[in-house]
């Protein structure tokens, strides 16, 4: 089991700091958390230091600023909008501190950029002789499928509306 780097340790103590958001840590918060602490692989200290934050509650922008991994940043925001939700109680306060938390996640990042960079990766990834190849060449069938599907999918469909 390959231990959690310094930046995911602290996108989780996050996810924790997070459940505390609206001061009340709900039977279905706490379970998620604990059952992420049984499954993580989390050094005896790091569970410790997770199952004290979910006692105690822990300060989100701190550990936050311990996130130094674009992924574990992405990670979160992602689980921030599934804690949210947890409870089935929703409430405008909790609304407007999860949207104080994305804004926190979101400062400083270039989203024009990261999506160019993506959408270039993706082009770039794209293979047609990979993704049409006959795996049976013997296979009039697959060669006739692959041969219509070239023709109604040029290649552009990944971003449609880009011309």
């Amino acid at each position: 089991m390959i231990p959690l780097t310094d930046s995911k340790f602290n996108m989780w103590r996050a996810c924790v700091a997070a459940v505390h958001l609206d001061n009340i840590v709900s039977t279905q918060e706490r379970k998620w958390v604990e059952d992420r602490i049984q499954t993580l692989p989390c050094t005896s200290e790091q569970k410790l230091i997770l199952k004290d934050d979910l006692e105690r509650g822990k300060n989100f922008e701190e550990a936050y600023g311990k996130i130094t991994d674009k992924v574990d940043l992405a990670f979160l925001l992602n689980t921030l909008r599934v804690i949210g939700f947890l409870d089935k109680d929703f409430s405008a306060n909790e609304n407007a501190n999860f949207k104080k938390l994305e804004g926190i996640i979101l400062k400083g990042l270039n989203l024009p950029e990261i999506q160019a960079k993506i959408e270039a990766m993706e082009l770039q990834s794209y293979r047609e002789d990979e993704v049409y190849k006959d795996n049976n060449p013997n296979s009039k069938f697959e060669h006739i499928y692959h041969s219509f599907m070239k023709w109604a999918n040029p290649g552009d469909y990944k971003f449609p509306g880009k011309k």
